[in-house]
This record gives C-alpha cells, structure tokens and sequence, in this order.
C-alpha cells in the first residue's frame, strides 16, 4: 500500500529543482539593496523578515541554498532594510501596489471547488456561504481552491482597475507591472516615483475611487426642470461611466431623471466597473508583497508577471505553470472537482500533470498516493 506523500519532502525537492534551473534575472526587483525580504521555509511555522541584500547575486544564492516556500519583499524603499525595529529601517517612499482577490468576487466556479464546514454543527459543503445553512453561525472552516475560472475573472477586475489608473489618474500602461501572486488573485505594482511619498491616507483615497465608495446620486446630479440630470457633462472619470450606463438603460447619455432613477444608475455603474481591491495592501506603505518569478508554496505556481497587454491576450495558468513535464498517480478523497484547467470528476485513482497533482498536494488535498511517471 503506499504511503501518504510529504507536502514539505516533495514541495522542497521540485522548489529546488526550479531555484536551481532558473535564470537569475527573473528574481530582479527596482532598488533591490533598498528593499526588505521576507521567507518562509519547508517544515517551518512562521516567516523569517528583516532580511536584505546587497545585489540580486546574494538574493538568488539565497533562493538557491535556502530554497524557501514562500518569498516577498517590501513595496517599501528604506536606507537600512535589515533592521529588526521598522522605526530604524529609515523608511524612504514606497510603491502603490493593489490586490485583487477572486475570495472578494462572486464566481459561479466555487461549488466546483470550494468547501465549507461548519465549526458549530458540523455542516458541511460546496460552494461560498457567510453563515451555516442549518444553524446559522458564522463560525465557517473554509477549503478553497481555484481554477481557470476564478483566475479569468479576477484578470477582469485588474482590467477595470487599469482602466482607472489610465483613464482617470493619467498612469501610462507601460508604467505598470501585473503579477499573478501564484494562488488566487493579482497584484498590480505602479513605481513611478510620483507615488512613492503618497500618505496611507492618500492611497485610502485612490482606493475609495476605483471601488466607487461614497458616490451619491445627490451630489453626482443637479436639479432641473422635470427632475435631475449629471451635474457635469465630461466623458471621463465616473461621470463618463455614469453617462454610459444612463445611455445603457435609458437610450441617453445626458438624461433627465428621478432621483430613485438616477441612484440606480449609480448602483449599477460601481456593481460593473468598480474595480475589487483589498484596500489593507494599498494602504499599507510598509507591506510585504510576493516576489515576481518565485513559486508560491501552496500551489507550486509561479507569481508570474505580465504587462497589461500580454494579461489580456495570454493563458494565466500557462505562464505560471512550472511543472510541466511528466505525470504523476495520484488517489484523491474527497477533493474538489476542477482545479486550475483539470477536471479531478469524483476523484479516486488520477494520473495527472505534474504540477496539478503537486498544487493539490501543497494546498491541502487528501492524496493516499503520489507516484511521479
């Protein structure tokens, strides 16, 4: 019978097989002396920070002797990022960075692969809920995995945000740089110098906007003749949006309505074109964030970047797959039915690509057997 396999034994051995193989290039990052690292290793609890280095040859040994499970390093720029107290780092400006997360959109994909158990009675299921179906606590365990779905749908939502920093805040696109953190979600990285000095306060206010917090319809409208119209009359920002949504739903774009009309235009215009960020990372002038091209290390995933044109035209999962070669057996029990662009079905004996049947294994999957082909 074989043995259940080791996430930290197999985990390490393909991490290392990538550090190693890697080009050194991909781990460079702006400023690298100035920044912070943070790891966390196989077989331990916890993260070990306040690391820095003194040039991308000493960051890559580290990856390669080291061979951590997760790698981050600050958006912050700092005269002595090692450090131990943050007062001493000497903090120097740092980047705007946003997060965007499928577990903060709704996806028709979480019954697929998404599981929930009640701490409470012991209720248990599939999909997303906010409280136990039979007792009502909020008290929920939550198993969550993704797949090309829930990706697609948070490349969307950075797409909207692109918009807004393009559009409404006058950012070129080539000033930009997309990540894929290598799990659930995105981080867009912007490090123009003219962001770096922005207070947590400033940033609240960026991430107020591109959410559509605070709009209201009394304020967005003035009264005319008949009811109320846009105050102003111009084609960018959220009037713009405003105007497009009343041409959507009512055939023009410079409307007279109702107040109750005009705020259900509102609704609907932040509903679509709100972008989903988590406004914790973009307030956060001092935050850790993953390293572009290292592997996450509940997926095996690599945190892989794009620029904004290759994220609307290229295969998420393609450019973060590493694993690609080979096959591996694996007997799954009561496993989610599709992950990342794999349909697991009922589960039971699978012989699936590599870096599938290593994704279940670091996030969790019950696997009695894993058996390289």
């Amino acid at each position: 019978m074989s043995q259940a396999p080791d996430p930290v034994k197999v985990g390490r051995k393909y991490f290392e097989w990538y550090y190693r193989s890697a080009d050194p290039r991909d781990f460079s990052v702006t400023s690298l002396p100035s920044r912070e690292f943070a790891f966390s290793y196989f077989g331990e609890e916890g993260m070990r920070r306040h690391i820095s280095f003194g040039g991308l040859e000493e960051l890559v040994e580290h990856l390669r002797t080291a061979i951590p499970r997760h790698a981050f390093y600050s958006t912050a720029y700092y005269r002595d990022p090692g450090a131990k107290d943050m007062e001493e780092k000497g903090w120097l400006g740092a980047d705007l960075v946003f997060d965007i997360d499928v577990d903060h959109v709704e996806t028709p994909c979480k019954e697929l692969h998404d599981k929930w158990i009640c701490k409470s009675c012991g209720a248990s299921g599939w999909g997303s809920v906010e409280r136990c179906p039979r007792c009502g606590s909020e008290a929920i365990e939550r198993h969550t995995w993704v797949c090309e779905t829930c990706i697609n749908v948070a490349r969307d939502e950075v797409l909207k945000l692109v918009d807004f920093l393009e559009m409404d805040f006058g950012f070129s696109r080539h000033e930009l740089l997309v990540t894929f953190s290598g799990h659930r979600g995105f981080h867009v990285h912007l490090e123009s110098p003219e962001v770096r000095e922005l207070s947590q306060d400033s940033r609240r206010e960026i991430v107020d906007y591109v959410k559509g917090l605070g709009l209201d319809a009394r304020f967005l409208t003035a009264k005319t003749r008949g009811g109320y119209k846009l105050r102003y009359e111009a084609p960018l920002g959220w009037y713009g949006r405003l105007a497009r949504w009343a041409l959507i739903k009512v055939g023009s774009e410079d409307p007279v309505l109702s107040l109750s009309e005009w705020r259900s235009i509102v609704e609907e215009s932040v509903t679509r074109e709100a972008a989903a960020v988590d406004e914790k990372v973009t307030i956060d002038t001092k935050r850790l964030i993953r390293l572009p091209n290292s592997l996450h290390g509940k997926t095996g995933l690599k945190v892989a970047p794009f620029s904004v044109d290759e994220l609307e035209n290229t295969s998420i999962i393609d450019r973060a797959k590493v694993f690609t070669e080979g096959e591996v057996a694996v007997r799954l029990e009561e496993g989610p039915k599709r992950v990342l662009d794999v349909d697991l079905g009922s589960g039971g004996v699978l012989t699936l690509p590599t870096y599938a049947a290593l994704y279940l294994l670091l996030n969790g999957a019950k696997l009695l057997k894993f058996e390289q082909r």
